[in-house]
């Protein structure tokens, strides 16, 4: 690939392969790129990035974490360093190149995303944009490409069903022009052997080579919940008006952070067992007065009758009996928790509401719910409104009226019963 330097000379960037082409070639704005290891993910955004910075635009290349930054930065230097001399600075403090026609590239961590907020850009390369927040494309960095028309290349491993899955759908709508997907596994990349990948093939677990290697969205790696994300459609779908819930309740998790979020999750139970969850709500605001607000709005429009809370927050009982609920803690056990909803999903028992946003987002952190490889416990990302649904669900399958065990003390009240004595003839 060449372009112009302005008024100076022409330079010819890293060539790509031919996979890699047809994407830098696309005229869509927003690009989704789902590819596996080793596909040559880093070559293509830096050159996207290079050749309209060397045409003086803005470019930002944004990756999850520091460590990744450094990553693409030393990566970017190895380019930098092959252009004649006087084209590019360098300012490494600030993790920049300028360029001499004006452009520059940036690379910049989205581990915070309010500190992306700045002035214009004309495109933006998302990294592992899989494992991004949301929020830092939804609400900080798509305003910014705004006023100037810019682009956007999401580029990533898929990591299950998750809002970068999202994003891919988009590229796969005719509806949507301005955005195209590509599906983009490792061997792909006309430069890895045959016999690399054959070998990961044997070495690797096959939901883990299908995603690594694959860029398949349906790999399930070590997910909690794996029925929920090979089988989409079937779980998350639109609740048929006049759907009979017998019983109808809420789960609350308590959290006053963006990492520790305060949850509602509402549902109910049918006749046949089945169980319906209609409604989830999250907040970083760290605002009691909102989290018992949405309490009561699920109480008012669902006819919520019983609320289940996070154990940490046992004073929120008295709030919510007050509001008529027949309120009390949440089961305590984590891993009974996650049976009952597992049991529910093997069962295919359990439907989530597709028109509820917030339910939608509550599948999503199901999926990526997982469990850590070194220590078998469940990982605490992203799961405030999922610890909120299992407190509900384990409320809705446990039977209601079992008969209570007896105490000591209803022991003793019991009148003892003596021998009848009878006398035959």
């Amino acid at each position: 690939m060449t372009t112009e330097a302005p008024e100076r000379m022409t330079i010819t960037l890293p060539p790509l392969h031919k996979n890699q082409q047809a994407i830098a070639k696309h005229p869509a704005r927003f690009k989704v790129v789902c590819c596996g290891r080793r596909w040559g993910k880093t070559l293509l955004a830096m050159t996207l990035c290079m050749r309209d910075a060397l045409k003086g635009k803005r470019i930002w290349h944004v990756a999850p974490t520091y460590k990744q930054t450094l990553e693409g930065w030393s990566y970017l230097q190895r380019l930098v360093q092959q252009l004649p001399v006087g084209v590019a600075s360098t300012k490494t403090s600030e993790l920049q190149v300028n360029f001499a026609g004006g452009g520059s590239i940036q690379l910049r961590t989205a581990d915070n995303p309010d500190n992306l907020r700045g002035s214009g850009l004309d495109g933006v390369v998302i990294d592992e944009a899989a494992t991004v927040k949301q929020e830092a494309w939804d609400l900080v960095l798509r305003p910014a490409l705004a006023d100037r028309q810019g682009w956007a290349l999401f580029i990533s491993t898929p990591q299950h069903f998750n809002w970068f899955w999202e994003l891919y759908q988009r590229g796969e709508d005719p509806d949507n022009p301005e955005w195209a997907s590509w599906q983009m596994p490792t061997w792909d990349n006309p430069y890895i052997a045959e016999s690399e990948i054959e070998a990961a093939q044997r070495d690797m677990e096959p939901g883990d080579f299908d995603q690594e290697f694959g860029a398949s969205f349906t790999a399930i790696g070590g997910a909690i919940f794996p029925l929920l994300t090979a089988n989409r459609p079937f779980y998350l779908r639109p609740m048929p008006e006049g759907t009979d819930l017998r019983r109808k309740g809420i789960g609350m998790d308590w959290g006053t952070t963006k990492e520790h979020n305060a949850a509602v999750v509402g549902g109910g139970i049918m006749p046949t067992g089945a169980v319906w969850i209609t409604s989830s709500w999250l907040d970083d605001s760290g605002s009691a007065n909102d989290w018992f607000d949405e309490a009561k709005r699920v109480k008012r429009v669902a006819g919520a009758g019983f609320a289940r809370v996070d154990r940490s927050q046992s004073s929120a009982v008295d709030t919510l009996a007050a509001m008529g609920y027949e309120a009390d803690k949440g089961v305590a056990d984590v891993e009974a928790r996650i049976g009952a909803l597992q049991g529910l999903v093997r069962r295919q028992a359990v439907f989530f509401d597709s028109r509820d946003p917030g339910v939608r987002t509550l599948y999503q952190h199901l999926c990526e719910y997982h469990r850590d490889p070194e220590t078998g416990k469940a990982v605490e990302e992203r799961d405030d409104d999922v610890d909120a649904c299992c407190y509900l669900t384990i409320e809705l399958v446990t039977p209601r009226f079992a008969p209570p065990a007896m105490g000591q003390a209803q022991r003793a009240q019991r009148q003892p019963v003596r021998s009848a004595v009878v006398k035959v003839g």
